[in-house]
């Protein structure tokens, strides 16, 4: 048996102050701190622009072995890209060329400022859906806002020709689509502009308000909202564009109300669509992962012989299915977004802010961890911000990093981000030339597609049975953010998700439980005594640990616990002075057993109380991590209330924060700073000590 022997001096707070002294360290002032960091120089300009753009330094150490990996990967995952940026178009609620730009110039962009390379930074289906909901609530508006008449003309005009000023007709597809692109533009500004803010700043602590199961919760309802978007494409049913509060089951109030014009070819083409991909990816991929170098593009093979078949086959024509229609080759003319819509759409902004910081962030460090790599967090706070910022002016919506396709570039090995050129070179392709092939390509295969992407999402429901068994806290924060976003909206699940989280910190704070510790055996191991077999209590000693920090929210519990796990020093007081008023009367006798038996009946350890056994109480300190005024005030009152009744209390274990708040209060005029410890053993042979010496003087 290994065995661990410890020899050292008992420490108090005094002791080891007067040992080991507290280094102070000077203090400047701000100007003086401004002084040391305003200078200039070589080193100190080339670390600037090699951290604000990190390509630099990759260029300059880029390595001919570098070259296959980053082929392979951004080649392998364009293929991803490019039917995946034209899903979440059409589910951002914007024509399907705007994918395919959001596709492009993100990845451009995120290429000179970004830092991980494996983070695929362009469409994001929960982001797309958000944006979604602005462009649409914002073309409710616009509409509204239009005479009846503007209404009665259609004309078709090519998406180039949006933002034209010369133009002065009022068409309403015209409109509508513009409309919808300078709202989405204007997101993208937004979202860039308050991205890297918080970059600069340093702001990524507001991060630890969004817990994993708020997270978990959130992302899985966000699903449930992208498949039910895509359900009335996938029976060919139009509906219309509800906003606000329980828009989804509004949604599917109407869609159920016209079942009736349910296009069976869409179903048709749906169902084989999914099981197509299901397939290839569940049973083949990712079964067979290891072995495969390259999976299987099967997103892009369903969207290429979908085209095929629906283009041969006439299916608009002969079937009434509904199809992509014509995607303009080459690119709009950059335009400056307008921000008159930010008043209306600042908080969403907000929130595909930091829901893209939450996302791209947790899968630049997933992958820098699989890779024994590291990533600039603050510079990459920054390269999302940038990029959403720039990508703004060429017809972008916000982007974020997609999970599939970010994971893919890390099972294949990119080395730098310069992995995205060829995906770069392909979108540019299909921009230019082969992006009009896809005409005749079905909505309903879309529709399939981000269904199925959806998939890992919509799992996460078999997540619940473990987190009710670790927290149940967290089940509930976990089942609010979920179902609220669900029934009544996403922007009302985020609130929810996050006041409850931040409310069951304070609930657990409240609701915490102090323990008494005991010594297993003569070792300096200290066990919870009520838990633990052969942990033994000291005679006349109680180790009392209060597992919470102590502040106004739970003051009143720690005295709660301490008086039933320990002694209640009042009730004591108060059974004493009976005992003794009775004895003085000369019925001493019966009056004490009546104060008894309403002690059994409270639950009181009534020997104890009246034999008063109990001399000393060490209250270990390492959990209590911070204490408030309202802390001190009631630490301060149970430590008087004991000493009323002759039971000395000593405090082990503190921090040094806890220490100098206890100073600054005073804490210490009132209360010996002879009776702080370093730790329990420290306390326990003190008390031993003065024990001995009390008995040798008896």
């Amino acid at each position: 048996m290994n065995e661990l022997h410890i020899s050292r001096r008992i420490y108090t707070k005094d002791k080891l102050d007067s040992l080991f002294e507290v280094q102070e360290t000077p203090k400047e002032s701000l100007l003086t701190r401004l002084r040391k960091q305003c200078f200039c120089s070589k080193r100190r300009m080339w670390k600037f622009f090699t951290s604000f753009f990190p390509i630099i330094k990759i260029v300059k150490g880029y390595k001919k072995d570098y070259i296959l990996g980053d082929l392979i990967a951004g080649l392998t995952v364009s293929f991803m890209h490019l039917p995946q940026g034209l899903a979440f178009s059409v589910l951002a609620g914007l024509p399907a060329v705007f994918g395919l730009y959001t596709t492009f110039f993100p990845l451009l962009f995120y290429t000179f400022f970004g830092t991980s390379p494996y983070v695929a930074f362009a469409t994001n289906a929960v982001i797309a859906l958000i944006v979604q909901k602005i462009v649409l609530s914002e073309a409710v508006l616009f509409k509204s806002a239009l005479p009846d008449s503007a209404f009665n003309t259609t004309v078709f005009i090519n998406m180039s020709d949006i933002n034209n000023n010369s133009l002065n007709l009022v068409i309403s597809e015209y409109d509508i689509i513009a409309n919808k692109a300078s709202t989405a533009m204007a997101a993208s500004l937004l979202v860039g502009i308050i991205l890297t803010t918080l970059g600069l700043l340093r702001l990524g602590f507001l991060l630890t308000y969004m817990s994993e199961s708020f997270i978990g919760g959130f992302t899985t309802a966000a699903g449930i909202h992208i498949v039910s978007s895509q359900v009335p494409k996938m029976f060919g049913i139009e509906v219309s564009a509800h906003t606000g509060a329980g828009k989804l089951v509004k949604m599917y109030i109407e869609l159920f109300s016209n079942l009736e014009k349910t296009v069976v070819s869409d179903v048709v083409i749906t169902v084989i669509c999914i099981a197509v991909i299901l397939v290839v990816k569940v049973c083949v991929n990712d079964r067979f992962k290891k072995r495969m170098k390259i999976p299987i593009p099967i997103d892009l093979i369903v969207v290429v012989v979908s085209t095929l078949i629906s283009h041969f086959a006439k299916f608009e024509e002969n079937l009434g299915v509904d199809v992509i229609g014509d995607i303009p080759s080459g690119f709009r003319p950059p335009a400056v977004p307008s921000l008159d819509i930010a008043p209306r759409i600042l908080v969403d902004c907000f929130v595909m802010a930091i829901l893209t910081l939450m996302l791209t962030i947790s899968l630049a460090k997933l992958t820098a961890k699989t890779h024994n790599q590291r990533i600039n967090d603050n510079q990459e706070m920054v390269a999302y911000g940038l990029t959403n910022i720039l990508s703004s002016f060429f017809s972008c919506f916000p982007q974020s990093a997609t999970p599939s396709r970010t994971m893919l570039d890390s099972d294949l090995g990119a080395e730098t981000t310069l992995n995205s050129i060829p995906t770069i070179v392909f979108m540019l392709l299909v921009i230019l030339w082969i992006g009009q092939l896809f005409h005749s390509l079905p909505m309903s295969v879309l529709a399939a597609m981000i269904t199925v992407a959806m998939k890992n999402l919509i799992l996460q429901f078999g997540d619940l049975p473990k987190i009710w068994r670790i927290n149940k806290l967290d089940f509930f924060i976990w089942i609010i953010s979920c179902f609220v976003s669900v029934l009544v909206n996403l922007d009302y699940g985020i609130i929810a998700g996050i006041a409850f989280s931040i409310t069951s910190v304070v609930i657990q704070h409240q609701v915490s439980s102090g323990i008494l510790i005991g010594q297993a055996g003569n070792e300096n191991l200290f066990l919870d005594f009520e838990k633990r077999k052969n942990v033994r209590d000291h005679e006349s000693i109680k180790i009392f640990r209060f597992q919470a920090p102590l502040y106004f929210a739970n003051a009143g519990q720690f005295k709660t616990q301490i008086n039933r796990k320990v002694i209640d020093p009042m009730k004591l007081k108060k059974i004493s002075k009976n005992k003794t008023d009775a004895m003085e009367m000369g019925n001493g006798q019966s009056n004490g057993n009546s104060k008894l038996s309403e002690d059994i009946e409270n639950g009181i350890d009534s020997k104890n109380l009246v034999q008063s056994t109990i001399h000393y109480i060490i209250l270990d300190c390492q959990m209590i991590s911070h204490i408030d005024l309202s802390g001190i005030s009631m630490l301060s009152q149970v430590i008087k209330e004991y000493k009323s009744v002759e039971i000395e209390i000593f405090l082990t274990n503190c921090s040094s924060a806890f220490l100098d708040t206890l100073t600054s209060a005073g804490v210490f005029e009132n209360f010996p700073s002879e009776s702080v410890f370093y730790d329990i053993s420290d306390a326990l042979h003190f008390i031993q000590k003065s024990k001995e010496s009390e008995r040798a003087e008896a």
